[in-house]
């Protein structure tokens, strides 16, 4: 049975480069799409001098636009399973109810900034990205779709990753058939790195992995160099709290991020 890709839509720009990126991802590796707008409905909206009616109005334009916007998919990928939905309710809490419901392969979602602009995206995609349990991909507006022939993982070293993060990852090499690097940035390598080395090369010992360890001080200026020299096509991440990834999702630090302005980055997130 195919799985899905989940791809929100407030009929943006960025929006729609994302849903284009996840036609051409579902195309190359055989997934169905289901288009999702979340409506949020404002707690206070009669303090906001909002009225049920223009509420429903605007709801009903919404429902034209998410139709407006399957059939041109439909009719442009004609090859793909794809569905709509419109639902009204909390935008996370939706994500994570869609999540359970269908477990899909992952989440696109479209950002209008660079990930350097981390404090200007809407708070609700952002925290999506560190809090969603499902593979976040996020796509900055300027990046098109490629094929993933080359993915990098970046570990800490400092714990190791859940069955469930070990088999998406399987999953998504197997899929891609693309060379799968692991990548830990540290000030100085020494017995920890190789013991940890030996350990992720087991785990993932089926999907034939090539460790690395790059001596760097800023964990974003050694990642990028690496992604430059391997020419890598995706990032995968995992934003656990209070580590670096999550604190640069969080708003933190995000001016080191513009280092990795010219690739997609996905998060999974493991609940901890």
């Amino acid at each position: 049975m195919k799985k899905t890709i989940i791809v929100p839509t407030d009929f943006s720009d960025s929006a729609a480069n994302a849903l284009s990126y996840a036609c051409k991802f579902a195309r190359d590796y055989n997934l169905n799409i289901l288009l999702v707008h979340i409506y949020s409905i404002p707690r206070s909206y009669a303090a906001e001098g909002l009225s049920l009616t223009t509420i429903n109005d605007a709801m009903d334009e919404d429902r034209v636009r998410l139709k407006n916007e399957l059939e041109h998919v439909k009719n442009k990928y004609s090859n793909i399973h794809f569905e709509a939905k419109m639902i009204t309710g909390d935008f996370l809490e939706t994500l994570q109810e869609l999540k359970r419901e269908l477990d899909p392969a992952l989440i696109i979602m479209g950002a209008v900034m660079e990930y350097s602009e981390l404090s200007l995206w809407d708070d609700d995609w952002l925290n999506a990205l560190i809090t969603v349990s499902c593979p976040v991909l996020v796509i900055p507006q300027h990046i098109a779709y490629s094929p993933i022939l080359r993915i990098a993982y970046a570990t800490d070293n400092k714990k190791p990753c859940l069955p469930e993060q070990t088999d998406v990852i399987k999953k998504l090499v197997r899929l891609s058939n693309a060379s799968f690097y692991i990548v830990h940035i540290t000030p100085k390598s020494g017995p920890q790195e190789e013991n940890a080395n030996t350990a992720l090369n087991e785990v993932f010992s089926d999907i034939k992995p090539q460790y690395h360890i790059v001596e760097n001080r800023s964990v974003i200026r050694g990642m990028a160099e690496f992604i430059k020299q391997y020419h890598i096509d995706l990032l995968l991440v995992m934003p656990r709290k209070h580590g670096l990834w999550h604190n640069l999702f969080n708003k933190s630090y995000t001016k080191q991020l513009a280092l990795l302005n010219d690739l997609p980055v996905m998060a999974m997130h493991d609940n901890d």
